[in-house]
């Protein structure tokens, strides 16, 4: 039996994981709170990795590219483009209501999503 992990998915659940372990620190900044979504998300990669190691595939392939640019994104938050900051705030405003979006101030980063074109 072939095992196969959907990446979306699993990076999704393991975001969730950073936002709510951010949340239970008393965090309400959304950059703070996207620092914590990127570090789980680091976890997340690193797990995928040791996963295909034991043999799992990645639901539509994982080539090289894409591993080297996870790589390239296991960095500290604050070391990423804005671009990418910008990303974790996203998965943020995907992972919560439009009131908790609206409550962490979410609405002032919506001109630099439309800059980057930010959306998925």
């Amino acid at each position: 039996m072939q095992m196969v992990v959907d990446w979306s998915l699993f990076s999704s659940s393991y975001s969730l994981q950073g936002y709510l372990n951010g949340k239970e620190l008393g965090l309400n900044d959304l950059e703070e709170l996207a620092d914590c979504v990127h570090r789980y998300w680091i976890k997340g990669v690193n797990a995928l990795w040791e996963m295909i190691e034991l043999g799992y595939k990645v639901d539509g392939g994982y080539p090289d590219e894409k591993r080297k640019s996870h790589e390239s994104m296991c960095i500290p938050y604050e070391e990423l483009s804005r671009e990418d900051q910008l990303k974790d705030i996203y998965t943020i405003k995907q992972l919560v209501d439009d009131t908790t979006w609206q409550e962490l101030g979410g609405e002032e980063y919506e001109d630099e999503f439309v800059k980057y074109d930010i959306g998925w």
